[in-house]
């Protein structure tokens, strides 16, 4: 049976461990519905959010699409496709763009607005990037004071400051021959990482409020600071879970695949947080058994944590960017399912941490079985209806300045607009 509703959306992530796959849809509330998930390991294929190799990657696509139509319950047709981008490959900037108020009221209108936000694009890139999409960070009255939305203030000047999202033109190019090969050529999409996630975990308080939502997933850390609505930071670091299983490989002497399953073992989890002081291990022959003493894995994954988020402190200056983060951290990714990461990410930002895991996602999935590994591929699918709405329903940028930005996505080709995520 082929699935050909006209609001079907295929999401698609190339991890460093598998390939995942969604199909969902807008249910007649335009809420985010599921019909089915195909995950299928891509041996290789993809290194800290690069396609390093293009037969197995494609390969893996195809595996990951066919379990998808198979959780569907039939064939979905190959339409719309919005797949997350991540990696070193990816940048983001700020963009800054200013207007002189001359009316004799000094009111400030859309034109204004439309016109800051036109000049803050007006960005040079790197003739080997890309521009994605542009979401609103901030704006400034006469230099002062900081506004979310200047619409109907009185000033002199208005500025305003944008987070431009790009990325690597072979990696876009590479990943498009892929989605194109598995039939994608209709409408294809890219968003970033951190992006997806924070459509998919954080709710409309933390955002308001101020939030850090930090993923980890197999190859790469990515973050993303938000703060009534705009985003003031993101970045990438090119570590993940695989580099603390990589650690306790070397250090206890294990197999990587026998670490990599220790980390995210819920049991020996819970072994660990109640005190017990050895870890019970196969040995290296056959039907033997290793005692590990839990202070030297705490060891050995403390250590990496504390490298890998202390460069992250460093990144968001404490000082200046903790204030606006003060409903704390949201963690998610195959990283959060380890209690102990949560408590040294807290311990090091200084800050409160929650795990994140997707929020309001119907379908084929229970909610309980959703975990935070699924939070940017059910984001994307959020992020994608918002983007389906506004092309369908025809919205601008007047439309939504009019209604204090309404959250509502434009397409990302060809951008001149600030959004709000």
């Amino acid at each position: 049976m082929v699935l050909n509703d006209k609001n079907l959306i295929t999401c698609v992530e190339f991890g460093t461990a598998s390939v995942n796959v969604l199909h969902g849809l807008r249910d007649k509330n335009g809420l985010p519905v599921v019909l089915g998930i195909g995950k299928a390991a891509v041996e290789g294929a993809v290194r800290k959010g690069e396609i390093i190799d293009l037969k197995l990657a494609g390969e893996a696509l195809n595996r990951a699409l066919e379990a998808a139509d198979k959780a569907a319950g039939g064939v979905c047709e190959r339409r719309n496709v919005y797949c997350i981008i991540n990696g070193a490959g990816v940048a983001a900037r700020q963009g800054e763009g200013q207007v002189v108020i001359f009316e004799e009221d000094h009111k400030i209108r859309r034109s204004h607005l439309q016109e800051a936000i036109q000049k803050a694009q007006n960005i040079t890139l790197p003739i080997d990037q890309i521009q994605l999409v542009a979401f609103d960070a901030y704006y400034r009255i006469d230099s002062k004071h900081r506004v979310s939305d200047p619409l109907g203030m009185t000033g002199n000047r208005l500025d305003a400051y944008l987070h431009i999202f790009s990325a690597n033109r072979t990696l876009i190019e590479n990943m498009t021959n892929l989605l194109n090969n598995a039939g994608f050529e209709n409408r294809i999409e890219f968003v970033v990482s951190s992006v997806a996630s924070a459509y998919g975990a954080l709710t409309r308080e933390e955002k308001e409020e101020g939030v850090l939502l930090v993923d980890m997933g197999a190859g790469v850390t990515d973050y993303i600071l938000i703060h009534k609505d705009g985003i003031l930071a993101s970045g990438i670091l090119p570590v993940g879970t695989e580099n603390i299983a990589n650690d306790l490989s070397i250090g206890l002497d294990l197999p990587i695949e026998q670490c990599r399953k220790m980390l995210v073992d819920p049991v020996l989890n819970k072994k660990i947080c109640s005190g017990t002081p050895f870890i019970e291990v196969n040995g290296a022959v056959s039907g033997t058994k290793r005692n590990i003493p839990v202070g030297s894995f705490e060891r050995i994954i403390d250590l990496r944590l504390t490298e890998i988020f202390s460069i992250l402190r460093e990144r968001l200056d404490p000082g200046t960017h903790n204030p606006q983060a003060a409903a704390g951290v949201v963690f998610c990714g195959g990283g959060a399912l380890n209690p102990m990461i949560l408590k040294t990410l807290s311990s090091e930002m200084h800050m409160s941490v929650r795990r994140g895991t997707p929020l309001e996602i119907g379908g084929a999935v229970d909610h309980e079985d959703l975990t935070c590994r699924d939070t940017a591929l059910l984001g994307l699918l959020k992020f994608a209806i918002s983007s389906e709405d506004d092309v369908d329903n025809g919205n601008n940028l007047g439309d939504r300045l009019d209604s204090f930005l309404k959250n509502i996505l434009q397409k990302t080709k060809n951008l001149t607009e600030g959004l709000k995520i």
